[in-house]
């Protein structure tokens, strides 16, 4: 009888914190994950000022980043217990479903890993004869939906970059069909940041096109790290056509090292080659003298995750066929998979990006009490981003939205509202015309737009706008914003290296509550200017991204 008690306690307190957490009761009453006994008791979570504005934002903080939710990984319970939290915040402050299923628009991936014990890699040399490479010491291993066994020469492509637009084209003049490229993991002197990050990110779309089945890294410096030689997931969209890495068949990065035995018999010397990348010079190209061959088996599944989409249909007869998008991802990257020692293993990802998600609920919550939106505005929890911004690149080209066409978008990602707020980056500022409405909510606010610290960074094309940049669409992504050489800085700078993807960013974070208040104002202020405009938004006339980008 006692253990009978005892299971049907266990059970009714499950359901019961199942239901706290279901009607935004606040997680501080909700029981803490279990700690190991040598690890010190969590800080108390915090409060804001009861009746503040930032009141209803932290609650949606602490439920979306309660250990229950496991880390929000794409594809887990969890995740899709916080998009149907998300839904029923849309639904309260009045917004319309927008999905193709109700609030939720279905995402179908696939997810592939390496079957690492029957990984076999060998190198052929211009002699003919074949010598085994080491998984880890020379090579480390990405598994991509096309990988497969390969065979095949290999050509260098310097830094593997294809912007004619700028004048930078390492494949011009070079065959890589059917081919392997190797390409250095930099980029050249005089690119702007934008293009830095696209010319980064659309390298194997190029390469691809050009007919290469594979792309092997090189870096320039640095440390080489031989673990996690064949490891890793890689999750796709099933839709293929919206498949970056389609055709890979093998994605690799080289230990330096090895470079010597990859240029054997050419002209080329890697230490020239790594004196041109520190000055930041054009780099040569060429066929090389060796063939890889691979033997990669991978084990795959598939697996659904939605996101979720709420409307506020604009006013106007003509406008309200323009929809302005708001995003913020709603996944995270889920539990510890290794051995844990301080008793916490999940990744909660309160900053990262249950604060983006808040955000995005009580700013549509805001703009359905105003009121008066002449273009249709859509709020869309996306999922995925951390497997690669892939849930926002599946909306952007099949958005939910039966009428109308989306003409910009706006995301927020990991804001971070630590510091008091006196400006904002915006990533994007200079491309287009949607600065100007941000430098006049900003400037009513007596806030400024702040210039971007750390450009190399390439924050423009590392969140879900770059989905809907990608398209042609007009976007730009924000960040409580500080001045270079101030104690902000050193707060902002320093949560990036102690809680980035760590498992310490959770709800016992300090969090500066006016800061968040403020920014959801801004940025609610900034959805009906945009809503209400005159015109369209529009790229600048001298931006690279006027037109879709690969």
């Amino acid at each position: 009888m006692a253990t009978l008690m005892r299971n049907a306690s266990m059970r009714l307190l499950h359901h019961c914190r199942h239901i706290v957490v279901t009607l935004l009761v606040s997680a501080a009453v909700l029981a803490p994950s279990p700690v190991a006994s040598q690890a010190a008791p969590a800080p108390p979570p915090q409060a804001p000022p009861a009746g503040s504005a930032a009141e209803a934002w932290w609650r949606h903080v602490q439920v979306l980043a309660h250990d229950s939710l496991k880390g929000r990984d794409t594809g887990s319970p969890g995740h899709e217990s916080a998009v149907r939290y998300i839904a029923r915040q849309f639904e309260a402050a009045g917004l319309k479903p927008g999905g193709t299923d109700g609030w939720l628009q279905r995402v179908d991936f696939v997810e592939v890993k390496l079957d690492a014990e029957r990984v076999t890699l060998a190198m052929r040399a211009a002699t003919g004869s074949w010598a085994p490479l080491a998984v880890g010491r020379d090579l480390r291993l990405s598994p991509r939906p096309s990988t497969g066994d390969i065979e095949a020469p290999l050509v260098f492509a310097g830094y593997g970059l294809s912007l004619p637009q700028a004048g930078v084209d390492d494949l011009a003049g070079l065959d890589v069909k059917g081919k392997i490229v190797v390409h250095v993991n930099a980029v050249p002197k005089g690119l702007s940041a934008p293009l830095q990050a696209h010319g980064t990110r659309s390298r194997w779309t190029a390469m691809q096109q050009a007919g290469a089945v594979g792309i092997i890294a090189i870096g320039a410096g640095g440390v080489w790290n031989d673990a996690g030689g064949a490891g890793g997931v890689a999750v796709a969209l099933a839709d293929t056509m919206l498949d970056d890495t389609r055709g890979q068949r093998l994605n690799a990065t080289a230990n330096p090292a090895l470079a010597s035995r990859l240029f054997v018999g050419t002209a080329l010397s890697w230490d020239s080659i790594v004196a041109l990348v520190r000055r930041g010079d054009k780099l040569p190209t060429a066929a090389l003298n060796v063939s890889l061959r691979a033997t990669l088996p991978t084990v795959r599944r598939t697996l659904s995750s939605p996101n979720v989409v709420g409307v506020l249909p604009g006013t106007d007869a003509t406008l309200r066929n323009e929809i302005v998008v708001y995003t913020a991802h709603t996944d995270h990257t889920g539990t510890f998979k290794g051995p844990v020692l301080t008793g916490d293993s999940i990744f909660n990802g309160a900053m990262d990006n249950a604060s983006g998600a808040a955000t995005l609920i009580e700013t549509a919550r805001l703009v359905a009490k105003r009121g008066g939106n002449k273009r249709t505005l859509a709020f869309v929890g996306v999922t995925a981003e951390e497997k690669g911004l892939l849930g926002s690149r599946y909306f952007a080209a099949h958005p939910s939205l039966r009428d109308g066409t989306v003409v910009a978008n706006l995301n927020t990602d990991m804001f971070l509202p630590l510091i008091p707020l006196s400006g904002v980056f915006a990533y994007g500022y200079e491309e287009s015309d949607l600065a100007d409405d941000l430098d006049a909510v900003t400037k009513a606010r007596g806030l400024a737009v702040l210039p971007d610290p750390e450009p190399e960074q390439n924050r423009f094309v590392r969140s879900d706008q770059y989905s809907f940049i990608r398209r042609g669409i007009p976007a730009l992504a924000f960040k409580v914003g500080y001045r270079t050489g101030t104690p902000e800085e050193k707060t902002w700078q320093a949560w990036v290296r102690d809680h980035y993807h760590k498992l310490s960013d959770d709800i016992t974070q300090p969090v500066n509550f006016s800061t968040a208040a403020g920014f959801n104002e801004m940025y609610a202020d900034l959805a009906i200017r945009v809503a209400n405009r005159a015109k369209r938004p529009a790229w600048r006339p001298n931006s690279f991204f006027a037109a879709p980008v690969p």
